[in-house]
């Protein structure tokens, strides 16, 4: 199902450019004292060096996320992150959230690179599949 962004209407608060990085993932919520609230999956659908926007079928009620991908090698990459707005697409039913990465710098750069790389190896598969 698809998001038509013309239908949600919220200002640019992000510092950094967003790229397109479609990437399934899993995620784990939790509070405001740590405390795991629920687990899920949703789909990053942009990413830029300071965060993503997560489409998810439920809404996204907590403080803090763990988002968990898995990279083209096999290995599990997580990222921490703040979750910062939530809000529903009403053309499709979808809940979209913003979510700032937090902790160590490595750590969101690793991930940020495993959500490229993943998303530029299935846009390629794609092409490939097509043209033959």
């Amino acid at each position: 199902m698809e998001i038509n962004s013309k239908n949600i209407n919220y200002k640019e608060l992000r510092r950094h450019p967003r790229i397109e990085a479609v990437n399934n993932v899993g995620y784990a919520l939790f509070d405001d004292t740590g405390k795991r609230i629920t687990t899920g999956k949703g789909q990053t659908l942009n990413l830029s060096q300071s965060g993503t926007l997560l489409k998810t079928r439920d809404p996204i009620k907590g403080v803090f996320v763990v988002l968990v991908t898995i990279d083209l090698e096999g290995k599990q990459v997580k990222v921490r992150g703040r979750v910062r707005h939530t809000q529903r697409d009403e053309s499709s039913g979808f809940y979209l959230t913003g979510v700032e990465f937090i902790g160590p710098r490595d750590e969101q750069l690793q991930a940020i690179v495993s959500f490229v790389k993943a998303y530029q190896h299935k846009k390629n598969k794609t092409k490939t599949s097509y043209s033959s």
